[in-house]
């Protein structure tokens, strides 16, 4: 008996068609599913990098500090100068402390608050900070974060003194101090003690500025209009004015060098008191003197000469009073023999005052 062949039924091949679309439908839904659900991630994270912090502060550093923009850096922030000083002082030190260094930033701790800070330094030294804070108005990722402020660090550490005349005016980089600056007033000099009532002698006053980012510029200028030299003491450390004398006219030239040459030969023997009064206040101290000192030991001589004369230190406190110096060699001869002489060297500073249209000698100092 023949056997029979079994024939599969025609519901099998069409379930297993059905299967298989199905599953090969289920396996592009989940690759779609993966594929929207992966560009979901890399958009999130696409966001969430690009509203990063460190972008933004890489920003500020390119902006302000790679290279330093000081003079932005002035106008961003309230910085303390002194009167004396501006906007190009503080450029100028910035520029001379940390120009052409190796500018770096880096992150520090701001606590437990939101805010980023950064600190900014320059071959390791810190010179400056900024911070971040979030963009409350942000419309795209890279507005997360914003700069809330900038600061920079200086030393205000420059201090000058500088001593000049009451007569003089002080300029520090241009501007004239007030008083406030004032250490020390009216100090007075020899010349106060010898000038008649009323009359004032030569003071001095000194200034201290401090608080300067730089060495200053100082001028002073004297009672004539002109500038005056400064020269450094260094033991003191202060500057101090050279001071400028008048000119001396030639009518004072001939009355000093006969007063005081005349006073030097009544010493000598040679001119008479009556002589030495016709250029001395006869009721001064220097004339008085003279009634009382003795001449008769003086040594006899022939004759007697002054060389190298030098007139000095010319100072007119008012119109009827100032003081000169002066200076020269008086040669007293024993014989004729030019060998045979002594030298008596004169150097003093003499106060003259007007009495009746005259100017006489009424103080006389030994240098």
């Amino acid at each position: 008996m023949a056997r029979q062949k079994f024939k599969k039924p025609k519901s099998s091949k069409v379930g297993t068609i059905i299967f298989y679309s199905i599953f090969s439908l289920a396996v592009v839904g989940a690759g779609i599913a993966i594929w929207l659900g992966l560009d979901s991630l890399y958009k999130t994270l696409d966001v969430y990098e690009r509203s990063r912090e460190v972008y933004k502060a890489e920003e500020v550093f390119e902006e302000y500090f790679s290279p330093c923009r000081f003079d932005v850096l002035y106008d961003m922030q309230e910085i303390e100068l002194s009167e004396f000083e501006n906007k190009n002082d503080f450029v100028k030190y910035m520029e001379n402390q940390y120009k052409d260094k190796d500018i770096i930033y880096r992150e520090v701790s701001m606590g437990l608050g939101d805010d980023k800070k950064y600190t900014v330094a320059a071959d390791k030294v810190k010179f400056a900070d900024f911070i971040l804070t979030k963009n409350p108005d942000a419309q795209t990722p890279e507005e997360t974060w914003m700069l809330d402020s900038v600061s920079t660090f200086y030393q205000k550490n420059e201090s000058v003194s500088v001593r000049l005349y009451t007569t003089s005016k002080l300029y520090v980089n241009g501007i004239e101090p007030n008083d406030s600056y004032i250490t020390t007033d009216n100090i007075t000099t020899e010349s106060c003690k010898r000038v008649p009532d009323g009359v004032s002698g030569i003071m001095l006053r000194e200034y201290k500025i401090d608080g300067l980012l730089l060495a200053p510029k100082l001028k002073v200028v004297n009672r004539f209009g002109e500038e005056s030299t400064l020269v450094y003491d260094e033991k003191e450390k202060i500057y101090v004015e050279q001071i400028v004398y008048d000119e001396i006219p030639d009518e004072i030239k001939t009355r000093v060098i006969n007063a005081t040459q005349t006073y030097a030969k009544y010493v000598t023997l040679d001119a008479s008191i009556y002589s030495v009064s016709q250029f001395f206040d006869t009721t001064a101290k220097p004339y008085q003197n003279l009634l009382i000192t003795e001449t008769r030991w003086y040594t006899p001589h022939v004759s007697y000469e002054f060389s190298d004369v030098e007139l000095s230190e010319y100072y007119v406190y008012d119109e009827n009073t100032f003081s000169i110096r002066y200076k020269s060699n008086h040669y007293v001869l024993r014989t004729w023999n030019a060998a045979d002489r002594f030298n008596f060297p004169i150097d003093f500073t003499l106060y003259l005052k007007n009495i009746n249209g005259q100017f006489y000698v009424y103080e006389l100092i030994s240098n």
